[in-house]
Protein backbone atom coordinates (compact mmCIF):
# COMPACT_ATOMS: atom_id res chain seq x y z
CA UNK A 1 0.00 0.00 0.00
CA UNK A 2 1.89 3.19 -0.66
CA UNK A 3 1.47 6.09 1.71
CA UNK A 4 1.09 9.40 0.12
CA UNK A 5 3.13 12.08 2.45
CA UNK A 6 2.98 15.72 2.32
CA UNK A 7 6.05 17.76 3.52
CA UNK A 8 5.63 21.52 4.12
CA UNK A 9 8.79 23.69 3.16
CA UNK A 10 6.60 27.28 3.54
CA UNK A 11 9.44 27.86 6.04
CA UNK A 12 12.24 27.95 3.44
CA UNK A 13 10.19 29.72 0.93
CA UNK A 14 9.33 32.57 3.73
CA UNK A 15 13.09 32.57 5.07
CA UNK A 16 15.50 30.80 2.95
CA UNK A 17 19.33 30.69 4.23
CA UNK A 18 22.13 28.05 4.19
CA UNK A 19 21.75 26.91 7.63
CA UNK A 20 22.47 23.44 9.13
CA UNK A 21 18.35 22.62 9.34
CA UNK A 22 18.19 23.60 5.62
CA UNK A 23 21.32 21.22 5.11
CA UNK A 24 18.88 18.71 6.47
CA UNK A 25 15.69 20.08 4.05
CA UNK A 26 17.96 19.55 1.14
CA UNK A 27 19.09 16.23 1.59
CA UNK A 28 15.86 14.74 2.98
CA UNK A 29 14.71 15.68 -0.47
CA UNK A 30 17.48 14.97 -2.53
CA UNK A 31 17.46 11.19 -0.97
CA UNK A 32 13.92 10.53 -0.50
CA UNK A 33 13.59 6.68 -0.79
CA UNK A 34 11.52 5.50 -3.99
CA UNK A 35 9.18 2.93 -3.00
CA UNK A 36 5.65 2.75 -0.85
CA UNK A 37 6.21 6.17 0.57
CA UNK A 38 5.72 8.81 -1.92
CA UNK A 39 5.91 12.79 -1.27
CA UNK A 40 5.48 15.93 -2.14
CA UNK A 41 7.41 18.84 -1.36
CA UNK A 42 4.54 21.80 -0.32
CA UNK A 43 5.27 25.14 -1.58
CA UNK A 44 2.86 28.49 -1.15
CA UNK A 45 1.88 29.75 -4.54
CA UNK A 46 -0.15 32.82 -4.00
CA UNK A 47 -3.33 31.56 -2.30
CA UNK A 48 -2.74 28.26 -3.89
CA UNK A 49 0.18 25.26 -3.01
CA UNK A 50 2.74 24.18 -5.80
CA UNK A 51 3.63 20.49 -5.15
CA UNK A 52 7.29 20.01 -5.99
CA UNK A 53 9.30 16.86 -6.73
CA UNK A 54 11.83 15.38 -4.51
CA UNK A 55 14.41 16.58 -7.13
CA UNK A 56 12.89 20.25 -8.23
CA UNK A 57 12.68 20.43 -3.90
CA UNK A 58 16.20 19.75 -3.56
CA UNK A 59 17.28 22.09 -6.27
CA UNK A 60 15.30 24.38 -4.61
CA UNK A 61 16.53 24.22 -1.50
CA UNK A 62 20.44 24.48 -3.04
CA UNK A 63 19.99 27.93 -4.06
CA UNK A 64 20.81 28.64 -0.17
CA UNK A 65 23.93 27.20 -0.79
CA UNK A 66 25.16 29.12 -3.52
CA UNK A 67 27.34 32.15 -3.87
CA UNK A 68 25.35 35.30 -4.24
CA UNK A 69 25.70 38.90 -4.24
CA UNK A 70 25.42 40.23 -0.65
CA UNK A 71 22.51 42.23 -1.66
CA UNK A 72 20.19 39.72 -2.93
CA UNK A 73 17.33 39.29 -1.49
CA UNK A 74 17.07 35.20 -1.85
CA UNK A 75 13.45 34.85 -0.97
CA UNK A 76 12.65 36.47 -4.44
CA UNK A 77 14.75 34.36 -5.71
CA UNK A 78 13.84 31.45 -4.58
CA UNK A 79 10.09 32.61 -5.48
CA UNK A 80 11.49 33.08 -9.00
CA UNK A 81 12.68 29.56 -9.00
CA UNK A 82 8.73 28.33 -8.01
CA UNK A 83 7.36 30.09 -11.04
CA UNK A 84 10.31 28.80 -13.06
CA UNK A 85 9.28 25.26 -12.23
CA UNK A 86 5.34 26.00 -12.78
CA UNK A 87 4.48 23.23 -10.63
CA UNK A 88 0.82 21.88 -10.33
CA UNK A 89 -1.09 23.66 -8.23
CA UNK A 90 -3.84 23.04 -6.19
CA UNK A 91 -6.14 24.66 -3.02
CA UNK A 92 -5.98 24.84 0.19
CA UNK A 93 -8.90 22.94 0.89
CA UNK A 94 -7.58 20.01 -2.06
CA UNK A 95 -4.35 19.08 0.64
CA UNK A 96 -6.52 17.20 3.14
CA UNK A 97 -7.55 15.05 -0.01
CA UNK A 98 -4.40 14.36 -1.58
CA UNK A 99 -2.33 13.38 1.44
CA UNK A 100 -1.84 10.06 3.85
CA UNK A 101 0.49 12.30 6.24
CA UNK A 102 1.72 15.12 7.01
CA UNK A 103 5.49 15.90 7.84
CA UNK A 104 6.80 19.13 8.85
CA UNK A 105 10.25 19.26 8.64
CA UNK A 106 11.75 22.30 10.10
CA UNK A 107 11.79 24.60 13.07
CA UNK A 108 9.18 27.21 12.24
CA UNK A 109 7.11 29.75 14.07
CA UNK A 110 5.18 30.96 11.09
CA UNK A 111 1.46 30.75 11.89
CA UNK A 112 0.40 29.55 8.76
CA UNK A 113 2.81 26.82 8.74
CA UNK A 114 1.66 25.72 12.33
CA UNK A 115 -2.15 26.17 11.68
CA UNK A 116 -1.86 23.72 8.85
CA UNK A 117 -0.08 21.09 11.19
CA UNK A 118 -3.11 21.81 13.25
CA UNK A 119 -5.55 21.37 10.89
CA UNK A 120 -4.12 18.20 9.15
CA UNK A 121 -3.45 16.78 13.19
CA UNK A 122 -6.95 16.58 13.34
CA UNK A 123 -7.34 14.10 10.35
CA UNK A 124 -4.09 12.41 9.03
CA UNK A 125 -1.04 11.15 11.28
CA UNK A 126 1.17 14.24 11.49
CA UNK A 127 5.28 13.37 11.64
CA UNK A 128 7.92 16.39 12.60
CA UNK A 129 12.05 16.32 12.88
CA UNK A 130 13.33 16.99 15.88
CA UNK A 131 16.18 19.38 16.06
CA UNK A 132 19.12 20.88 18.07
CA UNK A 133 18.49 22.42 21.56
CA UNK A 134 15.50 24.13 22.98
CA UNK A 135 14.82 27.77 24.83
CA UNK A 136 15.02 25.65 28.20
CA UNK A 137 18.08 24.60 28.22
CA UNK A 138 20.19 27.59 25.92
CA UNK A 139 17.88 30.31 26.50
CA UNK A 140 20.91 32.22 25.50
CA UNK A 141 20.29 31.03 21.68
CA UNK A 142 16.45 32.12 21.58
CA UNK A 143 15.62 35.89 21.30
CA UNK A 144 12.43 35.94 19.76
CA UNK A 145 10.70 39.21 18.07
CA UNK A 146 7.94 40.73 20.23
CA UNK A 147 4.25 38.79 19.33
CA UNK A 148 6.11 35.38 18.41
CA UNK A 149 5.75 33.87 22.01
CA UNK A 150 2.45 32.49 21.31
CA UNK A 151 2.93 30.80 18.21
CA UNK A 152 6.75 29.86 19.54
CA UNK A 153 4.69 27.62 22.30
CA UNK A 154 2.55 26.51 19.23
CA UNK A 155 5.77 24.67 17.70
CA UNK A 156 7.12 23.26 20.54
CA UNK A 157 3.41 21.99 21.39
CA UNK A 158 2.91 20.41 18.17
CA UNK A 159 6.56 18.79 18.31
CA UNK A 160 5.24 17.14 22.23
CA UNK A 161 2.28 15.74 20.53
CA UNK A 162 2.61 14.37 17.02
CA UNK A 163 2.20 11.08 16.11
CA UNK A 164 5.59 10.85 15.32
CA UNK A 165 9.40 12.76 15.68
CA UNK A 166 12.49 11.86 14.07
CA UNK A 167 15.25 13.43 15.91
CA UNK A 168 18.70 14.32 14.61
CA UNK A 169 20.33 13.12 17.82
CA UNK A 170 19.84 11.17 21.05
CA UNK A 171 21.05 14.34 22.81
CA UNK A 172 17.71 16.09 20.68
CA UNK A 173 15.36 12.91 21.57
CA UNK A 174 16.35 13.09 25.29
CA UNK A 175 15.62 17.10 25.33
CA UNK A 176 12.43 16.59 23.82
CA UNK A 177 11.12 13.98 26.43
CA UNK A 178 12.56 15.43 29.28
CA UNK A 179 11.69 19.07 28.75
CA UNK A 180 8.95 19.12 26.44
CA UNK A 181 7.45 16.22 28.76
CA UNK A 182 6.07 14.33 25.52
CA UNK A 183 4.62 10.94 25.78
CA UNK A 184 7.29 8.26 26.30
CA UNK A 185 4.64 6.20 24.57
CA UNK A 186 3.96 8.02 21.42
CA UNK A 187 7.25 7.09 18.73
CA UNK A 188 10.03 9.10 19.19
CA UNK A 189 13.54 8.08 17.24
CA UNK A 190 16.46 9.05 16.23
CA UNK A 191 18.19 9.58 12.81
CA UNK A 192 21.38 10.90 11.82
CA UNK A 193 21.90 13.36 9.10
CA UNK A 194 24.73 12.87 6.73
CA UNK A 195 27.92 13.96 5.41
CA UNK A 196 28.29 12.13 2.12
CA UNK A 197 27.22 15.46 0.16
CA UNK A 198 31.20 16.03 0.55
CA UNK A 199 33.37 14.36 -2.10
CA UNK A 200 36.25 12.99 -0.19
CA UNK A 201 39.56 14.20 -0.10
CA UNK A 202 43.25 13.92 1.37
CA UNK A 203 44.26 15.15 4.84
CA UNK A 204 46.55 18.46 3.82
CA UNK A 205 49.12 19.45 6.03
CA UNK A 206 49.47 23.58 5.89
CA UNK A 207 52.72 25.23 5.98
CA UNK A 208 51.13 27.26 9.30
CA UNK A 209 48.68 25.05 11.36
CA UNK A 210 45.23 26.44 11.10
CA UNK A 211 42.16 26.53 12.97
CA UNK A 212 38.45 26.37 11.61
CA UNK A 213 35.25 27.09 12.85
CA UNK A 214 32.55 27.14 10.89
CA UNK A 215 28.43 27.48 11.62
CA UNK A 216 26.28 30.47 12.94
CA UNK A 217 27.79 32.41 15.65
CA UNK A 218 25.87 31.43 18.41
CA UNK A 219 26.69 31.52 22.07
CA UNK A 220 26.25 28.11 23.15
CA UNK A 221 28.88 27.12 20.00
CA UNK A 222 31.64 29.46 22.35
CA UNK A 223 33.00 31.43 19.32
CA UNK A 224 33.95 34.28 22.18
CA UNK A 225 35.77 31.67 24.31
CA UNK A 226 37.53 29.81 21.57
CA UNK A 227 38.64 33.21 20.33
CA UNK A 228 39.81 34.69 23.82
CA UNK A 229 41.91 31.19 24.46
CA UNK A 230 43.36 31.46 21.23
CA UNK A 231 44.10 35.08 22.16
CA UNK A 232 46.12 34.07 25.04
CA UNK A 233 47.63 30.99 23.21
CA UNK A 234 48.88 33.66 20.77
CA UNK A 235 50.19 35.95 23.42
CA UNK A 236 51.50 34.07 25.70
CA UNK A 237 51.98 30.44 24.92
CA UNK A 238 53.66 31.18 21.63
CA UNK A 239 51.77 30.08 19.49
CA UNK A 240 52.21 30.57 15.81
CA UNK A 241 48.81 29.30 13.90
CA UNK A 242 45.86 31.11 12.37
CA UNK A 243 41.93 30.83 13.67
CA UNK A 244 39.81 31.07 10.86
CA UNK A 245 35.76 31.68 11.52
CA UNK A 246 33.55 30.76 8.33
CA UNK A 247 30.05 31.74 8.84
CA UNK A 248 27.76 35.04 9.32
CA UNK A 249 27.51 37.05 11.71
CA UNK A 250 25.22 36.42 14.70
CA UNK A 251 21.69 37.57 14.95
CA UNK A 252 21.42 36.94 18.69
CA UNK A 253 24.64 38.63 19.92
CA UNK A 254 26.41 41.63 18.21
CA UNK A 255 28.75 41.04 21.09
CA UNK A 256 30.18 37.88 19.62
CA UNK A 257 30.44 39.61 15.62
CA UNK A 258 32.73 42.98 17.95
CA UNK A 259 34.74 39.75 19.02
CA UNK A 260 36.20 39.17 16.21
CA UNK A 261 35.97 42.13 14.82
CA UNK A 262 38.18 43.42 17.10
CA UNK A 263 41.05 40.73 17.21
CA UNK A 264 40.80 41.01 13.93
CA UNK A 265 41.54 44.71 13.41
CA UNK A 266 44.02 44.05 16.74
CA UNK A 267 46.03 42.30 14.21
CA UNK A 268 45.40 38.89 16.13
CA UNK A 269 46.06 36.22 13.23
CA UNK A 270 42.10 35.00 13.02
CA UNK A 271 40.25 35.36 9.69
CA UNK A 272 36.62 35.58 9.07
CA UNK A 273 34.89 34.25 6.04
CA UNK A 274 31.55 35.51 5.52
CA UNK A 275 28.79 34.47 2.46
CA UNK A 276 30.78 31.92 1.53
CA UNK A 277 29.89 29.21 -1.15
CA UNK A 278 29.44 25.54 -0.48
CA UNK A 279 32.86 24.60 -2.52
CA UNK A 280 34.30 28.09 -0.99
CA UNK A 281 34.03 26.45 2.35
CA UNK A 282 34.83 23.05 1.33
CA UNK A 283 38.20 24.26 0.19
CA UNK A 284 38.65 26.41 3.89
CA UNK A 285 37.73 23.41 5.63
CA UNK A 286 40.03 20.86 3.66
CA UNK A 287 42.90 23.62 3.73
CA UNK A 288 42.87 23.78 7.73
CA UNK A 289 44.80 21.72 10.00
CA UNK A 290 42.02 20.88 12.55
CA UNK A 291 38.41 21.44 12.96
CA UNK A 292 37.12 23.39 16.26
CA UNK A 293 33.64 21.70 17.43
CA UNK A 294 33.14 23.38 21.11
CA UNK A 295 30.02 24.11 23.05
CA UNK A 296 26.27 22.49 22.48
CA UNK A 297 25.59 21.16 19.05
CA UNK A 298 22.03 19.52 18.82
CA UNK A 299 24.01 17.17 16.00
CA UNK A 300 26.53 19.10 14.38
CA UNK A 301 26.95 18.13 10.43
CA UNK A 302 29.86 20.52 10.38
CA UNK A 303 32.03 17.64 12.06
CA UNK A 304 31.37 15.19 9.16
CA UNK A 305 32.09 17.33 6.26
CA UNK A 306 35.39 18.28 7.94
CA UNK A 307 36.10 14.52 7.90
CA UNK A 308 34.90 13.76 4.51
CA UNK A 309 37.14 16.49 3.50
CA UNK A 310 40.52 14.97 5.81
CA UNK A 311 40.38 17.44 7.94
CA UNK A 312 40.62 15.91 11.77
CA UNK A 313 37.98 17.40 14.38
CA UNK A 314 38.48 18.27 18.15
CA UNK A 315 35.55 18.50 19.55
CA UNK A 316 34.41 19.08 23.55
CA UNK A 317 30.35 19.77 25.15
CA UNK A 318 27.47 18.37 23.70
CA UNK A 319 29.02 17.39 20.70
CA UNK A 320 26.59 14.24 19.13
CA UNK A 321 27.85 14.13 15.53
CA UNK A 322 32.05 14.22 17.44
CA UNK A 323 30.74 11.52 19.98
CA UNK A 324 29.64 9.38 16.31
CA UNK A 325 32.85 9.96 15.02
CA UNK A 326 35.20 9.50 18.36
CA UNK A 327 37.93 7.36 16.80
CA UNK A 328 37.10 7.61 13.25
CA UNK A 329 38.90 11.48 13.03
CA UNK A 330 37.14 13.01 15.86
CA UNK A 331 38.60 13.30 19.24
CA UNK A 332 37.15 15.07 22.35
CA UNK A 333 39.76 17.30 24.35
CA UNK A 334 39.24 19.26 27.50
CA UNK A 335 38.04 22.89 26.31
CA UNK A 336 35.50 23.88 28.37
CA UNK A 337 37.51 25.92 30.39
CA UNK A 338 39.23 28.48 29.41
CA UNK A 339 42.68 26.87 30.75
CA UNK A 340 41.85 24.11 29.10
CA UNK A 341 41.06 25.43 25.41
CA UNK A 342 44.21 27.41 25.89
CA UNK A 343 46.31 24.23 26.51
CA UNK A 344 44.57 22.74 23.32
CA UNK A 345 45.29 25.67 20.87
CA UNK A 346 49.43 25.13 22.46
CA UNK A 347 49.08 20.76 22.00
CA UNK A 348 47.63 20.93 18.85
CA UNK A 349 49.63 23.63 17.06
CA UNK A 350 52.28 21.15 17.68
CA UNK A 351 51.93 19.95 13.45
CA UNK A 352 53.44 15.76 14.65
CA UNK A 353 49.98 15.90 17.26
CA UNK A 354 48.04 16.62 14.06
CA UNK A 355 49.00 14.64 11.98
CA UNK A 356 48.84 11.75 14.68
CA UNK A 357 45.03 12.76 14.85
CA UNK A 358 44.63 12.67 10.81
CA UNK A 359 45.64 9.60 10.25
CA UNK A 360 42.73 8.39 12.36
CA UNK A 361 40.16 9.96 9.37
CA UNK A 362 37.72 7.12 8.57
CA UNK A 363 35.46 8.51 5.97
CA UNK A 364 33.53 5.66 5.41
CA UNK A 365 32.15 5.88 9.07
CA UNK A 366 30.45 8.89 7.77
CA UNK A 367 26.70 8.63 8.25
CA UNK A 368 24.56 8.88 5.13
CA UNK A 369 22.04 10.59 3.97
CA UNK A 370 20.28 7.94 2.13
CA UNK A 371 19.95 6.03 5.60
CA UNK A 372 18.66 9.47 7.21
CA UNK A 373 15.73 9.77 4.59
CA UNK A 374 15.03 6.35 4.43
CA UNK A 375 14.26 6.39 8.33
CA UNK A 376 12.22 9.61 8.26
CA UNK A 377 10.04 7.88 5.44
CA UNK A 378 9.40 5.03 7.41
CA UNK A 379 8.51 6.83 10.39
CA UNK A 380 6.15 8.93 8.28
CA UNK A 381 4.58 6.04 7.50
CA UNK A 382 4.27 3.91 10.46
CA UNK A 383 3.10 7.31 12.22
Amino acid sequence: MVTYVGIDIEQFVRDPYGSGIQRVLQYLAREWPRGDVQSDFVVPVGEQYGLLSSQQAADLIGLAFLPREPDVDLRYVVADAISALNPVRVKAGDLLAIYDAWLLPEVSYLPSVLQRFELFAKCVPTAMIGYDTLPMSEPANYRFKPGAAAWVSEYFRHLASADSVVCISDYARDSILRRLRRDPALPISVAHPGGDHIDVRAPMSPDRPVFARLGTLEARKRPVEILAAFREAVAAGGLAADLLFIGNASASDEGINRAIRTAVDDGVPVRWVQGASDAEVDDLVHGSSAFLSIGTEGYGIPVLEAIRLGTPVLFDGVQPAGDLMAGHGARRVPAMTHGDLVEAFVRYGDPAEIDELASEVDVDAVPTWASFAASVARAVASS
